[in-house]
């Protein structure tokens, strides 16, 4: 029997997957998943959808930030 993915499902990989890859280019564990809440706050604010472009947009949104030499907030 196959499971379903289910949206909420979907949902937690794709934040596990940012991770990861945040993680991936040498974050830690507690500053990925500051930068995650940080965008998760940002984009309640934009008002943007849930989904992959959410994710793809926090990404990027985190990647500029830290040009920028900001901190998670």
């Amino acid at each position: 029997m196959s499971r379903r993915s289910t949206p909420e499902r979907i949902e937690e990989a794709r934040h596990q997957a940012t991770r990861n890859r945040l993680i991936g280019v040498g974050m830690t564990e507690a500053t990925a998943d500051a930068w995650i809440s940080a965008w998760a706050r940002q984009a309640a604010l934009e008002g943007v959808q849930r989904g992959t472009a959410s994710w793809e947009a926090a990404w990027n949104w985190i990647a500029e930030q830290r040009r920028a030499r900001k901190l998670p907030s």
